[in-house]
């Protein structure tokens, strides 16, 4: 008998590769994640994936996998995992299912991305390279500032953006469109650098202590990868403590502080993607 979890994962990984990707067609296509994506049936679609995603996965090539793993975690995408942070269960069990998203980079990014980093690099990524190496840029799970209103939380994901960055997305056109002009409508209002890194940090200032406890759960994934010998999850690794140290720099700083204490014949030009990643000013 197929269980849920079995039709939930061939309804993400078994697609063909096309371009714009699957997920980009949709329609009205009914998934088997609830009724528009219930944040609990999210939850525990990931919890469950987090057990043993190499076996989990094994019967999908590295672009399927690349491609799914990117519907799954692109905010953009799909609303999954706003359904982690939002699903009804205790601050323990989500803190403890953040630490175990690791087994995603030691069990699928480490053995199957290619032994190179991607920055500075000319070369058109593979699904699979792409979502390792923008993981946490793209994922609604390395950011857990508590918002006042949903305003907030367009207004701060726009700021970020330039129109580059959308381009760089391959949308549909409609979809495109209706993103441009959000953007142009939050550059009325955030007009340069400084004022989206004031605004981003006044939402910092409602952190309390469970959202204390998740960022050191994203960091903790972020410090494990460090230690793996793939570069490409050492460079997300580094990528994601580059975006955290703008805004939390307690907890990447030493993270990254410590890895260039301590690296050992790590390619120079890791060494020096980990300085640029201790001031923030990464990519």
């Amino acid at each position: 008998m197929t269980t849920i979890y079995q039709k939930q994962l061939t309804y993400v990984f078994d697609r063909p590769i096309e371009e714009p990707a699957w997920y980009w067609q949709l329609l009205d296509e009914e998934t088997p994640f609830g009724e528009e994506e219930d944040p609990l049936i999210a939850f525990e679609f990931f919890e469950k994936l987090f057990v043993q995603p190499a076996v989990d996965l094994a019967p999908y090539s590295n672009s399927q996998i690349g491609i799914g793993l990117t519907y799954l975690f692109d905010g953009n995408a799909c609303n999954l995992t706003h359904g982690f942070k939002a699903a009804p269960v205790p601050y323990e069990r989500k803190e403890r299912a953040l630490r175990a998203l690791f087994s995603l980079f030691r069990e699928i990014f480490e053995p199957r991305c290619p032994q190179k980093i991607v920055s500075g690099s000319q070369e058109k990524s593979s699904p699979l390279t792409y979502i390792c190496y923008m993981f946490w840029d793209v994922c609604p799970l390395s950011d857990w500032i508590k918002y006042d209103n949903a305003e907030q939380i367009n207004l701060s994901f726009f700021a970020n953006l330039t129109p580059e960055d959308l381009e760089g997305m391959q949308l549909p056109e409609s979809i495109l469109e209706n993103l441009q002009k959000q953007l142009a409508q939050t550059k009325v209002e955030i007009k340069n650098p400084e004022d989206i890194v004031a605004h981003v940090k006044r939402q910092f200032q409602n952190k309390d202590a469970e959202t204390s406890g998740y960022y050191e759960a994203i960091a903790n994934v972020m410090s494990r990868c460090l230690e793996l010998s793939n570069p490409a999850c050492v460079e997300s690794g580094l990528h994601g403590l580059g975006h955290l140290a703008t805004f939390q720099s307690a907890i990447a700083v030493p993270i990254i502080d410590s890895y260039l204490k301590n690296r050992k014949k790590q390619p120079e030009a890791l060494v020096n993607y980990a300085k640029m990643a201790r001031t923030g000013m990464i990519l």
